[in-house]
């Protein structure tokens, strides 16, 4: 007891020390020796793993050996020990000032306490004054380099005075020495989080989670970081347990939603999104949201009119628009949507953005015709501008019309010799018509021209691979490597030819694992990452992929098929019909291809 190691010494004309430290208690910031002893065992505590939630009940952590003394010999006088008293109460009844200038003090008479230092960084912080905290942060520091609270607020105040990319060491430091620190944590994960080191950030809050189980927000805050790594199985998890804890979180209702509609539960997610917009109804993302899943699911009546809300809450929105505009022709109401038409074009019409949306939108409800006459007006209307042949060009592509299509781009080119965007819409459209050498011939003359665009020669592989040339698609899409290693879709091209083609299947995996971890709500990547499964004979995985990315892709011809192949295989004979027609149904460019499978189906 701390009466026993005083000897019953007392200050003269004092209240006795030990009554005072027993009225005080140590606080987290206080217990330096004690916080050493216990860094050990919790510091060998890994986080949970990435593919499940942080376990609802963790280990208990080995407890701290007992201390002996937390104030004799840790001062180097009584007087230097009862100024670390008084400031300590001062403190607690939140008089900050005079509390650091009793631990000033204090410093005086023992300049060598690192306790010291850390409470006065602490003070100046809750002060803010984050250079001064700083400064004696790293006094304690020089004094002991792995004292947790050190770490901790030279961190803090690192970032709180514009530092950020270099207050992320020292916190990550504190953590490991001490990983049950509940505000050291959060303050690691905030940092991480605005710095976009979201590994970082959800190892830390992870961590929380085991040191504090009933931390509703740090529960959420797995959530969300599961959610945006595709681990919505584990989020899933995570939600339930903040819901228990904190039902009424801002935010959790979307969270909610947005995770049952990336597990399939698309009348869930709905039911979810539209308790969230009860709330906060100015949440233009989610309600777009809504629209989005109302349009998948065919319900266009309930899309147009959550669609008609977003465009009058941002009614200059050309996408909101565009939107609009295409609901309302699927509900036939074609009057309406010439009306949201006119207004979109004529925001900026001397820029072809708008009447390129415009044009989308017919070519893809039946109005090719109307869409590349459209595209050919603005295109005369402004003869100089390069933007109204490849306008046209795509206009007339998007229709079904390639060689019209190839007219425009050659027109492009002629008027813009020394463009490259003109010789690329020249090269699309020769692969339009099934010109592949020509169109080769074109993506290597502007390859010339800008060696570095890694887009290029992706655009190269595409055209070659179509053609039948893998071997040249996959060198085309490794070149585009050597200039962007890490670039999402350079990485999926090639791994998706390689899957497609049953060739280097764990390298495929590699890569398209690789662009996932970039974007990992891509359709495109997803249904990559689900085909290549499905190659390795994972059907069961491959599945789980591939129904997600139908839903990310709005029924992609090309998906529904992969996925009506693995029905197949599954023998789900009636599943696979089902994609196989649907995939047929949009005319795409396999649509004999699926036939063919139909016919075939037992």
């Amino acid at each position: 007891m701390i009466t026993d190691l005083h000897r019953g010494k007392r200050a003269r004309g004092r209240a006795p020390l030990a009554v005072a430290c027993l009225v005080l208690g140590l606080g987290a910031l206080a217990a330096p020796g004690a916080s050493r002893a216990a860094a050990a065992a919790p510091a060998k505590r890994a986080p949970a793993p990435k593919s499940t939630p942080a376990a609802k009940n963790p280990p208990a952590a080995t407890p701290a050996p007992a201390v002996a003394d937390t104030l004799v010999g840790r001062f180097a006088s009584e007087e230097a020990m009862r100024l670390y008293l008084d400031a300590r109460l001062l403190e607690q009844s939140g008089k900050l000032s005079e509390a650091r200038d009793q631990y000033y003090r204090a410093l005086a008479l023992d300049p060598r306490s690192t306790d010291l230092l850390v409470r006065i960084s602490q003070i100046s912080a809750q002060l803010g004054e984050f250079g001064r905290s700083l400064e004696f942060a790293e006094r304690a520091l020089a004094r002991d380099p792995d004292d947790w609270r050190a770490l901790w607020l030279q961190g803090a105040a690192r970032f709180s005075s514009g530092h950020a990319s270099e207050a992320l060491p020292p916190l990550e430091r504190a953590c490991e020495i001490d990983s049950t620190q509940t505000e050291v944590l959060r303050t690691t994960a905030r940092v991480a989080e605005s710095l976009g080191r979201t590994a970082v950030a959800e190892r830390a809050w992870r961590r929380l989670v085991w040191a504090d189980d009933d931390d509703g927000e740090a529960w959420f805050q797995v959530a969300a970081a599961q959610a945006r790594r595709g681990d919505f199985k584990g989020a899933q998890g995570s939600l339930e347990r903040a819901v228990e804890l904190n039902p009424m979180r801002p935010g959790l209702t979307f969270l909610e939603g947005w995770v049952k509609e990336n597990l399939g539960d698309d009348a869930g997610a709905i039911e979810l999104y539209r308790h969230h917009l009860a709330v906060h109804t100015d949440d233009i993302g989610t309600r777009r949201r809504l629209v989005a899943l109302y349009a998948q699911l065919q319900r266009y009546d309930e899309a147009y009119a959550e669609a008609k809300r977003v465009t009058a809450a941002v009614p200059d929105d050309p996408e909101a628009m565009q939107v609009e505009a295409d609901l309302a022709l699927k509900l036939k109401k074609g009057a309406e949507a010439d009306r949201v038409i006119a207004r979109l074009r004529a925001m900026n019409p001397g820029e072809p953005d708008n009447t390129a949306r415009a044009v989308v939108v017919l070519a893809r409800n039946g109005r090719g015709r109307d869409a590349g006459r459209m595209a050919d007006d603005w295109m005369f209307q402004h003869p100089a501008d390069e933007a109204g042949p490849v306008l046209a060009t795509r206009a007339w592509t998007a229709a079904g019309f390639p060689d019209s299509a190839l007219a425009r781009a050659r027109r492009g080119v002629a008027l813009s010799p020394d463009s490259t965007e003109p010789r690329r819409m020249l090269a699309r459209a020769l692969q339009g018509v099934g010109r592949y050498s020509e169109a080769e011939r074109e993506w290597l003359a502007v390859r010339a021209v800008i060696p570095g665009d890694p887009g290029v020669s992706l655009e190269l592989g595409g055209c070659r691979e179509r053609a039948g040339n893998v071997d040249g698609a996959v060198s085309a899409g490794r070149d585009a490597l050597k200039i962007a290693p890490d670039w999402a879709q350079a990485l999926n091209f090639v791994g998706y030819v390689l899957a497609d083609h049953d060739r280097e299947l764990p390298e495929a995996r590699r890569l398209i694992e690789r662009a996932l971890e970039k974007d990992p709500d891509n359709g495109a990547y997803v249904d990559s990452y689900g085909w290549v499964l499905y190659r390795q004979g994972d059907l069961d995985a491959a599945r789980s992929h591939l129904e997600r990315a139908v839903r990310l892709t709005e029924g992609d011809p090309v998906v529904r098929e992969h996925l009506g192949d693995v029905y197949r295989d599954l023998k789900l004979p009636d599943l696979a019909r089902e994609q196989y027609k649907l995939s047929a149904a949009s005319d795409g460019e396999n649509a004999k291809r699926v036939g063919d499978k139909l016919k075939t189906l037992r």
